[in-house]
């Protein structure tokens, strides 16, 4: 059986190598999930020292983890719900009880509104800068929710905050993301 890791065909021979740690399949393996794991990484980390300190250490649970990969999962989808987990892992390791705002009220969303043409065009590292410009909480709840596609119910028993919290924390990070776009449509246009 092989598996296909980033267009590079691996045979179990690899992953076998890899659970009987051979540092050149260890080093191999780094090489080619490094940039997916900093892809991760970077969306909940606010530097990137930071950043790679996380990839890293989502690097070691998949090489400590290895031998329970299962060849017909996707090997990409499976390292990316581990480096998802260890930014969860993170957050609830570093967090500070005031970054999170507790709301116990029913959150009712506004209408939806059309996107513009700026919108549309807005470079995926623009809005990176601009979730980084989130409070720490609300990026991670918003990257939870919006990117990696946890539900609110997910997302409150993993980092211990209550449903309607996770639904501020969206609803929070959706009004401030708006207000950046705004201005620098405004910048933009003058």
């Amino acid at each position: 059986m092989i598996v296909i890791l980033f267009f590079l065909e691996i045979e179990e021979s690899f992953i076998e190598k890899l659970i009987n740690n051979d540092r050149r399949a260890q080093l191999l393996l780094y090489e080619k999930c490094f940039s997916i794991l900093m892809s991760v990484a970077i969306r909940y980390k606010n530097n990137e020292e930071d950043a790679k300190s996380l990839a890293i250490s989502a690097f070691l649970k998949i090489l400590t983890n290895i031998e329970n990969y299962n060849p017909k999962i996707p090997f990409e989808a499976w390292i990316r719900r581990i480096s998802i987990n260890n930014a969860i892992d993170d957050f609830r390791k570093n967090q500070k009880r005031k970054d999170i705002v507790e709301y116990k009220d029913e959150i009712k969303f506004e209408k939806n509104y059309t996107i513009n043409e700026y919108e549309l065009e807005i470079r995926a590292e623009e809005l990176n800068a601009m979730l980084l410009q989130l409070p720490k909480a609300t990026n991670t709840v918003f990257n939870l929710f919006a990117i990696d596609g946890y539900s609110h119910k997910e997302i409150s028993e993993r980092i211990g905050i209550t449903i309607n919290t996770s639904k501020w924390h969206v609803k929070e990070a959706r009004k401030k993301l708006k207000n950046l776009l705004l201005k620098k449509q405004e910048l933009i246009e003058k």
